[in-house]
């Protein structure tokens, strides 16, 4: 793995990271212990990853 890839994946780490605390902490606090079990640190990976992935697509197809 070289720089710009481990750069990347640490890019996408925090993300989701941010994004998962974000979501927990919109959480109810009588459900959060529920919600934090099943909203995996994976899950909100794959969601950034998704958003990554519908933004090369949009550059990608872009006339410019």
């Amino acid at each position: 793995m070289d720089y710009t890839e481990m750069q990347f994946a640490f890019k996408v780490y925090e993300k989701a990271l941010n994004k998962r605390s974000r979501h927990l902490f919109r959480t109810p606090e009588p459900v959060r212990d529920a919600e934090e079990a099943r909203y995996t640190l994976q899950m909100a990976v794959n969601e950034v990853l998704a958003e990554t992935r519908e933004v090369a697509s949009m550059i990608r197809t872009s006339p410019y």
